[in-house]
């Protein structure tokens, strides 16, 4: 039996050697490549989302707060009563909003990983207090709140939250108001300028949030908010003493209402200090707590702060929550 052997042409082998090495090498540049989008690009994309959603977030609690504020002063300045009337607001809990999760649709692994969140109705017991002559006069414990949590994957954590009207970003750096609560000091004179009679005013909206509910993780949340009855006004004339304290969850918080009672002094140029017979208005903090004390000054001279007259608006408001997956 004979055997033929048929030897291939040196060319063809090694045509088809290099055609073998370049389709490894385009593969493993394809490799490469795909696995620094996933190193560096994805969380780059994800912080991005997170960043925008967590900006998405902050403006629906303006919005919040507007609507809310709108609620109580029509009820306290006009005819016109809302008292009972219930609003709605949507927040995305994360970034995926009301969508199914699903990633790319080649390549999921690429895609950042959706994040996620928890809204809550008074998870800190924050109290406040108005003292008026030493008096207790109002008493919110709690003040209550409406918050939400992020669980971000790229982007730091942050909380924000409704509160006393105002609203505050929480962080592991700190506690900061975005928007003040709505208090304000200022000085006015009652009577002319030839016989003045300077008063220090002294005005702040008691707002109150009842109600205790935690959603969490993905989707939508519904956050349903009626103006309970009872929406009211109660002066406090030609006092000698105005305390407000605030009792609040952590130093952070407290740390944050120091600086509202701070600003709320300097906006309108009234004099503070922190020592024991500062006057007209004495600011201070201890641990949790933090103490506005608002007291007419000394001496004879013509425009001194003889007074103190305080008018507190109360309203309250029952929250509930509801969270919605849209398919």
């Amino acid at each position: 039996m004979k055997i033929t052997t048929v030897t291939m042409p040196v060319s063809s082998r090694e045509d088809a050697l290099s055609e073998v090495v370049g389709f490894v090498l385009l593969l493993a540049l394809i490799v490469v490549a795909l696995s620094l989008y996933q190193v560096y690009g994805v969380p780059a994309a994800g912080r991005e989302n997170e960043i925008a959603h967590m900006n998405q977030v902050k403006d629906r609690f303006v919005d919040y707060k507007i609507a809310l504020d709108s609620l109580w002063v029509v009820s306290i300045n006009t005819t016109t009563t809302a008292e009972g009337i219930t609003l709605s607001t949507l927040f995305d809990l994360g970034t995926m909003g009301g969508s199914t999760q699903g990633g790319g649709l080649f390549f999921p692994v690429l895609a950042p990983i959706a994040s996620g969140g928890t809204f809550s109705v008074n998870r800190s017991p924050d109290n406040l207090t108005i003292l008026v002559n030493n008096d207790k006069k109002v008493a919110l414990a709690p003040m209550g709140e409406v918050s939400y949590q992020s669980s971000n994957n790229y982007w730091i954590q942050q909380r924000y939250y409704y509160q006393m009207g105002g609203l505050f970003l929480e962080q592991d750096s700190g506690t900061t108001a975005r928007l003040s609560p709505t208090i304000s000091v200022y000085k006015v004179n009652t009577s002319n300028t030839d016989n003045p009679q300077y008063r220090l005013k002294v005005k702040i909206a008691a707002i109150q949030i009842t109600g205790g509910h935690e959603i969490g993780g993905q989707g939508i949340a519904r956050v349903n908010t009626r103006l309970r009855e009872g929406v009211s006004r109660e002066p406090f004339n030609d006092t000698s003493n105005v305390t407000i304290m605030v009792d609040a969850h952590d130093e952070k918080a407290a740390a944050a209402w120091r600086q509202v009672f701070i600003d709320a002094v300097e906006r309108d140029g009234v004099e503070w200090g922190t020592a024991d017979d500062a006057r007209p208005v004495r600011i201070f903090r201890e641990g949790k707590q933090v103490f506005m004390i608002c007291r007419p000054e000394m001496g004879t001279e013509p425009t001194r702060i003889q007074y103190v007259d305080l008018d507190v608006i109360r309203a309250n408001f029952k929250v509930t929550l509801q969270q919605t997956i849209v398919a």
